[in-house]
């Protein structure tokens, strides 16, 4: 009897004896590395592993468990749910940022965030939904750590730790976007992503040439689209949305198409967005003046006032995009995909050009860039056999074809010029992933690149931007990467990269310029980068430091080296023996990614040599300005200045201070100097350009059951006019020095009363209600309070107050 009664009693504890893995994964389904797993009130028990799990130990399976993982919303368990050998925990995504520490795959390689000693930021997709952004740009500037120029509505230039335009990497699944032709000045080229396709964006910031080669000294935006899923029972799933905002009378229609079987997937997007003129804030400085008003605008060659001059007409625009991507298993451990994207836009006015003033009146009755169309076409195979040479292999080919067009007329004059340029550019890339030991992994591969500019121009006579018998890039390079795992607390990892341009450019005897032979024989230009990067992570107990020094470098491109434009006054002409300029950067990073207040502080300092810069300069015969159509336009070139230094930090918190409540806040300061030589041939010390003020947000975040909402502040401090970028010197040290700013890529002319930029802070709400599984609602107050501002560098106003509203349906 007694032995009966002690058997019953072990088989009625032995659930509450037995040990437990819990498994932590992702809201699809992907294992969570690192989530933090607490025995309430405040016991740490452990950090999953890198297959998510976590083994409890009995006591623990019978208290109550909260599982943490920065970026998703926490979940508690009663011990009555932690029961038996295994248990599955699945967190929700929740808000994303500067605060990430994640298995989430980024890059190129696909590699897990965590093992990369880089700083990483993603926006997952529900986050672009839920705050409306109806371009890729107002993701980046509403949702992540860099700031977004922009010279009209239809644009959105990232700055990335004091780098810019083609300082910074674009990438699209996989496929870099930078070409030939990206500008050292202000792009627009991301909003060709469509915003609704996207799985998330991905921000690696610091120098990614080890990876990707030239143009990766900022950093890398990576735009990751949806990618579709296998249904081995078959049937179809997809979305459709709407959204409306009022600043620009802006609306955007979106549907996406996910079907396919065991053996093949396939995704069909298609949106089209619509932006009416874009009204500025109404609540404005008193000492503005008329500064950002548009008091009149030109219909064909009529000055008409404008009844309402906080509407900034002829900043609207259309955009059209459409997306195709299929997956194939075509045979055990080999999958292909292939990934066809279009974009097109009607003419979108530059709206900086259309404000400009020459002589007491407006200067133009049209500066239009014409359709800007972005195709790509790839194929990618993913081989996952095993052999000696790579546990992976990943090969792709790539085409993308770029046209950009300018149309430009005079007021009263009957000309219409238009320049119009197309750019080819195919690549073909490999990467090769082996592991040599436990905690030992090889990286390798290389890639080659073609791009080709084809540049037109018309009336004939009318000067080509780039030149007119052609321009182009030949580009490879090779890499290899090793990851070692020292301990349970340090991680080691490095690589060397070398990567070979040659450019050439071809001008002729049409153009309205009488350039040299050499000019015309067709000017070559070849470098050479050896890189290197090494970095090392520290993770013990919930902190982690980190450490990584990287170099970069960035080829002349034709843009660089071959462009002949005017602007402001003053005309741009090639210089062709500009050289790359390479960068050292320095970074230390401490994290804290556990408990209820979290934190990441990371400092960086760039050392950047034979930095690209704009100064005055000659055309080929010497003079130093060139008479055009009653215009006299002093001349500007690129040149390689002494050197440049940007240093910074980044300070991102998270604090949660109430279930389902937390408060989020993060600030960027960074400064910039560069060495510039004056007239007399001494170098002078003087601002670098691109250098924004500092700049950050803070807010409160609320997320339980069907609803999501948030508050938050968005500010920028003020700069004055002597940080701005230097264009050009006159004078010597003996009679004293006159820096002259206007024509810089800071645009100095678009500040109010010629004093720099002033400060300004938002109040921006949004929420998200989820009606069923299958019908959400958001709806969005940005900038409450109707502020008037101009974002630094900026050519047009920032919306005043914009209602948004937004229905999203799945099936």
């Amino acid at each position: 009897m007694h032995g009966l009664r002690l058997l019953l009693c072990l088989l009625l504890t032995l659930p509450l004896t037995a040990q437990t893995t819990l498994r932590v994964i992702d809201n699809e389904g992907a294992p969570l590395v690192g989530a933090s797993v607490l025995r309430l009130p405040d016991q740490a028990i452990g950090t999953t592993d890198a297959a998510g799990e976590l083994t409890l130990d009995p006591a623990a399976a019978t208290d109550t468990l909260r599982v943490s993982y920065l970026g998703f919303r926490p979940a508690l368990l009663a011990g009555t749910q932690v029961r038996g050998t295994y248990t599955e925990v699945r967190l929700q995504e929740q808000y994303g940022g500067l605060l990430l520490d994640a298995a989430t795959v980024v890059g190129r390689r696909n590699e897990l965030a965590v093992d990369l000693p880089y700083q990483i930021e993603t926006v997952e997709a529900e986050n672009i939904t839920q705050v409306q952004s109806l371009t890729t740009a107002d993701a980046l500037a509403g949702l992540t750590g860099v700031y977004v120029q922009k010279s009209q509505l239809g644009a959105g230039s990232p700055v990335v730790r004091g780098f810019e335009a083609n300082r910074v990497l674009l990438v699209v699944d996989g496929v870099r976007m930078n070409n030939a032709i990206y500008r050292s000045g202000h792009l627009q080229n991301a909003i060709t992503v469509d915003p609704n396709a996207l799985e998330r964006i991905e921000l690696i910031y610091g120098a990614g040439a080890l990876a990707y080669g030239s143009d990766a000294l900022g950093g890398v935006v990576h735009f990751r689209t949806r990618q579709p899923e296998f249904r081995p029972g078959g049937g179809l799933t997809g979305y459709a949305q709407a959204n409306y905002a009022t600043a620009a009378n802006a609306y955007n229609l979106a549907t996406g198409l996910d079907y396919g079987g065991a053996k093949w997937a396939g995704f069909t997007a298609v949106s089209v967005a619509r932006f009416g003129d874009l009204r500025a804030g109404g609540n404005r400085p008193d000492n503005y003046g008329d500064f950002g008003l548009r008091p009149n605008y030109v219909v064909g060659d009529e000055v008409v006032t404008n009844d309402n001059p906080q509407l900034q007409v002829g900043s609207g625009y259309e955009q059209y995009n459409l997306l195709q991507k299929f997956r194939f298993l075509v045979g055990d451990g080999l999958e292909l995909q292939t990934n066809l994207q279009f974009s097109t836009t009607g003419d979108i006015p530059r709206y900086d050009a259309l404000t400009e003033v020459r002589n007491g009146q407006l200067r133009w009755a049209r500066w239009d860039y014409g359709p800007q169309t972005r195709a790509l076409g790839s194929l990618r195979l993913d081989d996952r056999r095993s052999t000696a040479l790579y546990d992976v292999a990943s090969y792709l080919l790539s085409y993308q074809f770029v046209e950009e067009d300018r149309i430009q007329r005079r007021l009263g004059d009957p000309l219409t010029e238009r320049s119009l340029v197309d750019v080819g550019s195919a690549n073909f890339q490999i990467d090769y992933a082996k592991a040599l030991t436990p905690g030992t992994n090889l990286r390798y591969g290389g890639d080659l690149r073609r791009d080709l500019v084809d540049a037109r121009a018309t009336p004939a006579g009318t000067a080509t931007r780039y030149p007119s018998q052609g321009s182009g890039i030949t580009s490879w390079g090779v890499y290899g990467d090793v990851s070692h795992t020292l301990s349970n607390y340090w991680e080691l990892r490095g690589g060397l990269r070398y990567n070979y341009q040659r450019l050439t450019a071809t001008f002729g005897t049409d153009d309205p310029i009488a350039w040299p032979e050499a000019y015309l024989d067709g000017i070559v230009n070849p470098s050479g980068a050896l890189t290197a990067a090494l970095g090392a992570q520290y993770r013990r107990g919930g902190n982690k430091l980190r450490f990584l020094f990287a170099q970069g470098f960035r080829a002349p491109n034709v843009d660089d080296n071959a462009k002949f434009r005017e602007q402001s006054g003053r005309i741009q002409v090639p210089n062709p023996d500009l050289g790359a300029e390479r960068s050292n950067t320095l970074e230390l990073a401490y994290s804290r990614l556990e408990g209820p207040f979290r934190l990441e502080a990371t400092a960086y300092g760039t050392l950047l040599e034979n930095a690209i810069i704009r100064r005055s300069g000659t055309l080929p015969d010497g003079s130093p300005f060139l008479v055009s159509r009653g215009d006299t336009l002093y001349t500007d070139t690129n040149v390689n200045a002494e050197r440049a230094w940007i240093y910074g930090f980044d300070l991102a918190a998270a604090w949660t201070f109430a279930p389902d409540w937390e408060f989020r806040a993060e600030g960027h300061w960074l400064r910039g100097r560069r060495r510039q030589e004056a007239p007399d041939g001494n170098l002078l010390t003087v601002p670098q350009d691109h250098i924004p003020p500092a700049y950050g947000r803070a807010g409160f975040y609320y997320a339980s059951g069907n609803w999501d909402a948030r508050l938050r502040v968005d500010w920028q401090i003020g700069k004055p006019l002597d940080e701005y970028a230097v264009n050009s010197i006159t004078g010597t040290a003996a009679t004293g020095y006159t820096y002259e700013r206007v024509g810089s890529a800071d645009n100095p002319e678009l500040t109010p009363y010629g004093e720099g930029t002033p400060g300004w802070w938002t109040l921006n709400a949004y929420a998200a209600y989820a009606v069923s599984e299958r019908l959400s609602f958001q709806v969005k107050a940005e900038n409450v309070f109707d502020r008037f501002y101009q974002p630094f560098a900026s050519g047009i106003a920032a919306a005043g107050i914009d209602l948004g509203v937004g229905v999203r349906y799945t099936w």
